[in-house]
C-alpha cells in the first residue's frame, strides 16, 4: 500500500476513569412523562394516552410550569400530525406563553413550515406579535430561516415590512 492510499485509523481514548461504562450500563429515565414532553418528542400514541388519563384534554389548553403550552413544543420541533391533534382536542392555536408568543412564533424559530401550514389552516393569527413586538417574522429572520419566512410570506401574505416594537422590520 503507497503511503496516499493508507486509511488512518483514529483511537478514541476515554479518559473519564470508567464512569462512562458505568454509565451506559445504567437505565435512563423516560423523557415522557406528560403531554408536554410527549409533544416535544413527537409521541403522538403517549399524548392520545396522556388526553385519555386526563378526561379529554384539558391538560393540552393548560400551560406547563414555565407557561409553555403543548402546542408549542410541537411546533418548535415541527411535528405537524402531534400539533394537529392538539388542536383537534383543546389546545389553543393562538395560546400564548408568558411573552405573548405563539406555536407559530415557534415553529418560525426552527423553520418548521409543515407544522406552520397546520397552524395558519387552523386559525393561527399570522400577525400575532410577542412583548417585544416581533411576529412569526420577525422570528424567522433572527434564527435565519429563510425558507420559513419564504413560506409564509407567498403562501399566506405575511407582511415582512411589519415593524416591532423598536421600530424595526424583518428586514433588519
Amino acid at each position: 500500500m503507497s503511503s496516499s492510499s493508507r486509511v488512518a485509523e483514529i483511537e478514541v481514548v476515554v479518559t473519564d476513569g470508567g464512569a462512562r461504562k458505568a454509565a451506559e450500563g445504567e437505565k435512563q429515565p423516560d423523557p415522557v412523562v406528560n403531554v408536554y414532553s410527549a409533544a416535544a418528542y413527537g409521541d403522538l400514541e403517549r399524548l392520545r394516552r396522556f388526553v385519555e388519563l386526563d378526561g379529554g384534554g384539558s391538560s393540552l389548553a393548560a400551560p406547563d410550569g414555565n407557561g409553555y403550552h403543548a402546542l408549542q413544543w410541537a411546533a418548535l420541533n415541527n411535528y405537524p400530525h402531534v400539533a394537529l391533534y392538539i388542536i383537534e382536542h383543546g389546545g389553543g392555536v393562538n395560546a400564548e406563553d408568558n411573552s405573548q408568543q405563539t406555536a407559530l412564533h415557534w415553529a418560525a424559530v426552527r423553520g418548521a413550515t409543515a407544522t406552520a401550514d397546520v397552524l395558519l389552516e387552523n386559525g393561527a393569527r399570522l400577525e400575532a406579535a410577542d412583548v417585544n413586538g416581533y411576529r412569526a417574522v420577525h422570528v424567522a429572520a433572527q434564527y435565519g430561516q429563510t425558507t420559513f419566512l419564504h413560506h409564509i410570506i407567498l403562501k399566506y401574505g405575511a407582511d415582512f415590512e411589519a415593524l416591532d416594537n423598536d421600530g424595526r422590520s424583518s428586514l433588519h
